[in-house]
């Protein structure tokens, strides 16, 4: 007989309460142990990362969002880990990363012109998906980048994301905050984890309201060239 019941009776008994936060509905019932890691020598560690036990039965899935119901903190799960005795699956070991923001997911997406005489053209931002749980931060040591970068002639802060793949966020979307901190994402990482995508996110020096610029030329008989800008503003 597996140890599996055994090791989640003892679980529910001295660990929390947990609720999977799911966009199709919430999944309670969820209990898990968890422990604090020792590294307090590096910050982000400390703050963000937790290891932990999950019976062997659970419903929690990597890339889910699990709310810690008594300290009210949501974690994304970045890692399940099946632990096997006489070849049954007797407890998972997660990596779970604590969530600091919640966020919107925009898109760009050019309209119609909306008028042939003036060649103007609209872009609106959609939100795709909103009130996203996901965690923010800069560079780790030993990723890719680790250290701000200038990108022609503007400095932009870089930043990495880390939120569910199941969200579909692509190069170039738009990670709004609130109404005065935006983000752009400049790479998708896919492949970190199985079902996390890491984001390299700088700053958004797109306008907040949506823009559309339109240039044409035009050459007469004479060989004279007359170009002409337009420029149409709306809100985001």
């Amino acid at each position: 007989m597996t140890i599996g019941p055994d090791i989640k009776e003892a679980i529910v008994e001295v660990g929390s309460a947990a609720t999977i936060l799911r966009s199709a509905g919430n999944v309670t019932g969820e209990y898990l142990k968890y422990k604090l890691n020792s590294q307090v020598t590096k910050p982000f560690i400390q703050e963000f990362f937790l290891e932990v036990d999950i019976p062997y039965d659970t419903s929690i899935v990597v890339g889910d969002v699990v709310l810690i119901n008594v300290i009210s903190i949501r974690y994304l799960v970045m890692n399940l880990t099946a632990v096997m005795f006489e070849n049954e699956v007797i407890k998972y070991a997660a990596v779970f990363y604590k969530c600091n923001v919640v966020v919107d997911l925009k898109r760009p997406v050019e309209d119609n012109w909306d008028d042939t005489q003036t060649y103007h053209r609209q872009t609106t931002w959609n939100t795709y998906s909103g009130n996203v749980n996901a965690l923010i931060t800069t560079p780790l040591y030993g990723h890719d980048l680790v250290t701000d970068e200038e990108l022609g002639m503007l400095g932009l802060e870089r930043h990495e994301m880390y939120v569910a793949t199941s969200e579909g966020v692509e190069q170039l979307d738009r990670v709004r905050i609130s109404a005065h901190e935006y983000y752009r994402v400049e790479t998708v990482k896919k492949r970190r984890y199985a079902a996390v995508d890491v984001l390299e996110i700088g700053e958004d020096t797109r306008s907040v309201t949506t823009t559309s610029t339109t240039t044409s030329s035009s050459t007469s008989s004479s060989t004279s060239t007359a170009s002409s800008s337009s420029t149409t503003t709306t809100t985001a």
